[in-house]
């Protein structure tokens, strides 16, 4: 039967469209700054399409809305008949904190025994499971593409939250909350009728980074994103295998839902994630902080919330722009792919983002060089609106070649900027439209299912991506009999060098897919002057369930080649076959290559990290055959260096001797920063620590390892390693430079190294600035007797800041408490309110400060104003005993619940303030710069907490509820952490990791701590409890209030 072919773009829409283009202005247009109108009428399609602004050439028309029944679209996916599926989010947001406490909520996080048997957790998994029906949709637009207007059918109902849909074969893929499932239409009405479950136990505590971006890939697998916020053990129902999925992740499972793996760690939720025509992987970080949209090779790994990486060992790929697009929420990510029939030549490797919070589609051109280098470029925005309820979601390049997007359209798009019940979220809108280029012709679309089987390798060569891959879909999921007649077709096709590079390597996925191991072909392709090719070639052998025998020989000359890409899928695909003889290991062992040095950057020394990584990472695996080789002839034949990364993976005694043998053979005099932490790990052999002690004290390379220590404090820590610093740091102690000094006090206080108590109180001067009298208390304080008198003499030093004199306090208390008592009473009358409130916190992290802070409550030399709740929670977990530290706690909470009354009436205050549009945005930067302690804008700030780019684009109802109770809307991620050690000190801030070493927190300023795992009591979460600081503004005129505003309202 011949393939049932449509006619895109009708006469009509041609001469609306381009009557549409040309009342546009004819200069490109930027990024606008959308008004806070606040306003509650919601705009018509008609109104809204007459508001977007384009460059020149572009049009954009009206594909389906809410008269449609397209409600809070979200996913947008073309099946292989160019039908486009999508559903409704009705449902959005169903964090189960709208419905329990959020201390609960927290605790229940890294619980999951405990949230199977709580009814609000199981009220939401039973509607994720099934078991109780949802009013969510998924639903399917069809004749898009003729004159008529287009149909919708409802395919699937009764869901909840359907993040994300992949069609395949009679169904359907669904990533829904906790679960991932197949729906199927068995009798083939166009209505789904089965449910199979394949996986389970997905984190559904935050609504907006479950899994979701369901793609398809070669090698017979689907890949999806997971965002931060979540956290799970996720089981495959068809057999069992479990992998942990917390914080933000790229993920894969089989086409049977048998296997599944992590692939890639990082950024915090990957919302635009694409498959490219060459078989590059990208994605587009939502927070915009410095990866806007980046290569997600598999086996990468990024900062972000949790900081995780696939091994401690492992690289994060450095950041790839320092411009900032604004917003952040950046959704889906789109390329301009097809051959032709899309977009201009122009925008070819130019991103297209989705970004709500802005209500515009932005442009960036990345390109990723041979070298691996990777150069990025901002350009002019796509699409602007005039309607800032325009919310793009999401967005695809449909057969067609136009550009698709999902529209939110609503007056609230952000997650936590406004409490989840707000009535302005509207549920009961939204719209999907496209843009093209005027130069684009109609295309005929096939479909796919309908085309038979000898012409499916046609469809391979048509210029559209969608074509393409619906065609090699088609391949590998109709019945092997029929498919295996194509094997000649599709093998000439991969060989045929007239054809482009992206045709070749879909006839190659194909093959794959029919498990066709033509060895012919595959030695041709790994010799192809085309890098994507070759690594495609490369990637593939493992499908095949090669010999390691054969695999070596192939792969060989390829460990050398030029493109870092290509190299990297070597060492992916020697990990993946599961097994290896001796000449794979000497090719891994090869590849151990030592550090290039200098600042991580893309094109050499970050991917020279990440081949160590991926080649130590598939030697775990291959430990025997590793130990066999370090003990043959052909361990002497590659450098040293190379074997002392490589005998990491080896059980620690066969490391620690192998390290021994191979140590003298290196005749290093300077080590690398992962050759020094590997060495770390190993001091408490002695005959280890021995041997490179000599190393480790020579001056000349002091600053050197202090530096390596302090920046990798969780993975080094230990007395060992504390004695070895010693040196290195006392020579430092001795130099000109402040910042070397500084340095050296950091490394004390961290790492506790004793004997230097005179040298560190010879640091106190007049001069010393708050950082280095901070690094000498901390150092001091390893031993608190014997500079107890130091510690009194900063109290009473009125040369000193309050801070200092306030830390000193503390530390002089923990001494002698008696001590500590005689001068907080000298100095305690001659404080104001906000100065003993910043007392308190400061004595409230030790037992002895907190039983001092609570004696002079008593003595009302400490008035109630002086606590805050974390400061009485902190008491309690210094002596839980003491009545009066509850009743203390039960007051602070009785008078914060009756100020919150007071909260309606100081945010009116403020909102007319910002109505008046009336500061100084330049006076007003000024005072921006305390958010800058913790917050990141245009490149500037530490960036622990979220980025506040595109500020300019919030309401300012949420913005200043933001500031003036930034506990009504805190993300989970962000809210503080609080660690009690064993002896009974606590410290509390943002978390940066935790891990079997310890907990590292972060401050204000950037600051970070690490606590050892064996000093901690207990840690978590507080309760519904931004890290961000309270009453930042209370103390501001109305004239700096508006100056602060008008400064934010400038960040785009």
């Amino acid at each position: 039967m011949r393939a049932v072919v449509r006619r895109n773009f009708s006469r009509a829409f041609f001469a609306a469209a381009l009557s549409f283009c040309l009342h546009l202005p004819s200069q490109t247009f930027g990024q606008k700054d959308l008004t806070q109108s606040g306003r509650t009428k919601i705009y018509t399609p008609e109104e809204e399409l007459a508001g977007f602004k384009l460059p020149p050439g572009f049009v954009i028309e009206l594909v389906a809305s809410e008269r449609d029944s397209i409600v809070n679209p979200v996913d947008l996916t073309f099946d292989d008949t160019g039908r486009l599926w999508t559903q409704t989010a009705r449902m959005y947001p169903l964090d189960p904190v709208a419905d329990i406490a959020w201390d609960d909520l927290l605790r229940l996080m890294d619980d999951p025994e405990a949230q199977k048997i709580h009814p609000n957790f199981k009220r939401i998994r039973d509607l994720y499971e099934g078991k109780t029906k949802g009013t969510d949709k998924i639903i399917v637009i069809y004749d898009m593409y003729g004159k008529a207007p287009v149909k919708t059918k409802i395919w699937a109902d009764g869901l909840t939250l359907p993040m994300s849909i992949l069609p395949y074969k009679n169904g359907a893929y669904v990533a829904q909350g906790s679960e991932l499932f197949f729906l199927n239409d068995r009798d083939k009405d166009g209505i789904a009728d089965e449910r199979i479950r394949y996986l389970t136990g997905f984190g559904f505590t935050d609504t907006h980074t479950m899994a979701h971006t369901l793609l398809r890939g070669p090698g017979d697998w689907i890949h999806f994103s997971h965002g931060a916020l979540n956290k799970g053990e996720v089981t495959s129902l068809k057999s069992g295998v479990k992998a942990k999925m917390d914080f933000s992740k790229i993920a894969r499972f089989s086409l049977d839902g048998k296997k599944l793996e992590i692939v890639s760690a990082g950024l915090n939720n990957i919302w635009g994630f694409q498959l490219r025509g060459n078989g590059e992987w990208y994605g587009s970080e939502a927070n915009d902080l410095g990866y806007v949209v980046v290569p997600l090779d598999p086996g990468s790994a990024f900062p972000g919330i949790g900081n995780e990486h696939l091994r401690p060992y492992q690289p994060f790929m450095p950041e790839l722009n320092t411009f900032r697009v604004g917003g952040t929420g950046i959704s889906g990510t789109a390329f301009a792919d097809d051959a032709s029939g899309t977009f201009p030549a122009e925008f070819r490797n130019v991103a297209f983002l989705a970004n709500p919070i802005t209500s515009t589609i932005n442009a960036v051109r990345i390109e990723h060089h041979e070298d691996g280098t990777v150069t990025t470029t901002h350009l002019p925005d796509l699409l602007t609106s005039q309607d800032d309820w325009f919310r793009p979601v999401n967005m695809e390049f449909g057969p067609d070649g136009c550009l698709y997007i999902a529209d939110w359209y609503n007056k609230i798009v952000s997650h936590n900027e406004l409490p989840t019940t707000h009535p302005d979220r509207d549920k009961s809108h939204g719209r999907i439209w496209r843009i093209r280029h005027i130069s684009q012709q109609p295309r005929v679309i096939p479909n796919l299912y309908e085309v038979p089987t000898a012409e499916l390798p046609q469809h391979l060569t048509s210029p559209s991506i969608w074509e393409k891959r619906a065609a090699w879909h088609q391949i590998a999921d109709r019945p092997t009999e029929e498919t295996k007649s194509l094997i000649p077709k599709l093998v000439t096709l991969a060989l045929d060098a007239s054809q482009d590079a992206v045709t070749r390597i879909h006839a190659l996925w194909s093959l794959e897919s029919l498990k066709s191991d033509d060895t012919a072909l595959i030695s041709s392709l790994l010799k192809s002057p085309d890098a994507d090719i070759r690594r495609e070639a490369v990637r593939s052998l493992a499908s095949f369930s090669p010999k390691p025998e054969r695999v070596a020989a192939d792969l060989k000359d390829l460990m050398e080649d030029k493109n870092p890409a290509v190299r990297a899928q070597v060492l992916r695909t020697l990990t993946e076959i599961n097994v290896a003889d001796q000449q794979v290991i000497d090719l891994l062992v090869k590849a151990c290559k030592p550090e290039l040095g200098g600042k991580i950057q893309m094109g050499g020394s970050y991917e020279r990290l990440q081949e160590r990584f991926l080649a130590r990472r598939a030697l775990e695996q291959y430990q025997q055959e590793l130990q066999t080789y370090v003990n043959s002839p052909a361990a002497s034949e590659v450098p040293a260096v190379n074997l002392l990364w490589a005998v990491q993976t080896l059980a620690a005694g066969q490391r620690d001797v192998a390290f021994l043998k191979v140590w003298p053979k290196a005749n290093i005099s300077v080590l690398d920063q992962s050759t020094f932490v590997d060495i770390a790990g190993m001091l408490k052999n002695k005959e280890v620590e021995q041997a490179v002690k000599p190393v480790i004290e020579n001056p000349a390379n002091a600053k050197r390892y202090v530096q390596f220590a302090v920046d990798n404090e969780s993975r080094v820590h230990s007395p060992e390693l504390a004695g070895l610093l010693a040196m290195p740091a006392k020579s430092l102690l001795k130099s000109h430079v402040q910042a070397d000094k500084d340095l050296a006090l950091d490394a004390i206080g961290k790492f506790r190294i004793s004997g230097m108590q005179q040298e560190v109180a010879a640091q106190i001067t007049d001069d010393a600035s708050d950082h280095t009298m901070r690094l000498i208390l901390r150092a001091l304080e390893n031993d608190l007797k014997k500079n107890q008198a130091v510690f009194a003499q900063l109290v009473k030093d009125e040369k000193q800041t309050f801070d200092i004199r306030a830390a000193s306090l503390n530390s002089l208390s923990k001494a002698d408490p008696a001590a500590g008592k005689a001068a907080f009473q000298k100095w305690a009358p001659k404080l104001d309110v906000a100065q003993k409130k910043e007392l308190t916190s400061a004595l409230s992290s030790s037992p002895q400060g907190a039983a001092l802070a609570m004696e002079m409550h008593d003595k009302k030399l400490l008035p109630l104003a002086a606590f805050d709740i974390s400061a009485a929670e902190r008491m309690i977990e210094a002596n839980t005993t003491d009545a009066r530290r509850r009743a203390l706690l039960k007051e602070i909470k009785n008078r914060d619940e009756l100020n919150k009354n007071a909260f309606t009436g100081k945010l009116n205050k403020y909102m007319a303030i910002a109505a008046k549009n009336s500061g100084s945005p330049e006076a007003g930067k000024v005072l921006f710069q305390t958010c800058l302690a913790c917050h990141q804008a245009g490149g500037q700030g530490p960036g622990i907490a979220p980025a506040l780019d595109g500020s300019a684009n919030r309401e300012n109802e949420a913005l200043l509820t933001a500031i003036l109770d930034p506990d009504a809307a805190v993300e989970s991620g962000y809210a503080v952490y609080r660690v009690t050690r064993k002896d009974g000190t606590s410290a509390e801030g943002y978390l940066v990791n935790k891990d079997d070493q310890g907990t590292t927190l972060a401050f204000m300023g950037g600051a970070k701590l690490f606590i050892d795992a064996k000093t901690i009591k207990n840690q978590g979460f507080l309760g519904r409890r931004s890290f961000m600081v309270k009453g930042l503004i209370d103390s501001y005129s109305d004239k700096q209030v508006a100056d602060l505003l008008s400064y934010i309202k400038t960040l785009k």
